[in-house]
């Protein structure tokens, strides 16, 4: 009897210790800030985004996190919503979600940005946008090279919650200012160089050298023009403007 107990205790031991080895490791995918079930990123560099993430995370006063899918042609929403309701509810905090899905057989990338409670308000659509067109970050996630393109992503997400991103507001307004003047300064050009050269043509006034006598007048109607403004009603229940989205937040743009 006492065999047979060790026997079936050395089959049970291994089996009960690759259980506990799948559970650890089917939840270390789903917790954190790096969620990687499908493996863009090596174990070095989901750990050293983790890092970066909770860095950045505590500077700027907003939660960060990443997910990666395999992509299933499924609507923007569903990613953003299948992380928050399976992995972990970011709904209601201040966060900003990254979603990079790959599609196979096509072999192409896609990746989508989220943004929740008062990120959905404080970085701009003009900013989310910026983000997701830049450089490094466009052809990093495009090309596969997921770590690079997250770590700018976020490091751009966070400067947007923190303030702004892209030119500075007052070179913004330094530059705007030097073309007006230049326009400005065209045109007084031109306005000086016609006077120029009307005075140097010659005196010709025709109430002395000429004599004009109307013999007949006719008027033709050509045309008539119509402006319409269009004033839209007030609605209490109408969502806000400025790119913000209702129910505390939600897909923002991808590409």
């Amino acid at each position: 009897m006492k065999h047979t107990v060790l026997k079936k205790s050395a089959i049970l031991l291994p089996m009960l210790l690759c259980l506990v080895m799948i559970l650890t490791l089917s939840a270390a995918a789903e917790s954190g800030r790096v969620y990687d079930p499908e493996g863009m990123l090596t174990d070095d560099e989901a750990s050293a985004l983790e890092a970066r993430l909770d860095e950045l995370s505590a500077e700027a006063g907003v939660e960060l996190y990443m997910a990666t899918y395999r992509s299933k042609g499924a609507y923007d929403d569903f990613y953003g919503d299948d992380y928050c309701t399976r992995v972990q509810n970011i709904k209601g905090t201040d966060a900003v979600l990254l979603v990079v899905t790959y599609e196979y057989p096509i072999d192409t990338y896609f990746y989508n940005m989220y943004t929740y409670g008062e990120a959905n308000y404080a970085i701009s659509q003009k900013e989310v946008d910026y983000i997701l067109d830049t450089y490094d970050v466009y052809y990093n996630l495009k090309g596969g090279e997921i770590y690079e393109g997250a770590e700018v992503f976020f490091t751009m997400s966070a400067q947007a919650f923190a303030g702004r991103v892209g030119a500075p507001m007052a070179l913004v307004i330094g530059i705007s200012a030097v073309i007006a003047l230049i326009i400005a300064l065209a045109v007084r050009a031109s306005v000086v160089a016609a006077y120029k050269r009307k005075k140097a043509t010659v005196d010709y006034p025709l109430d002395r050298y000429a004599k004009l006598e109307l013999t007949h007048a006719e008027d033709y109607y050509v045309t008539e023009h119509t402006t319409r403004t269009y004033s839209p009603r007030s609605s209490g229940g109408g969502s806000s403007g400025g790119g913000r989205h209702g129910g505390g937040g939600g897909h923002r743009g991808g590409r």
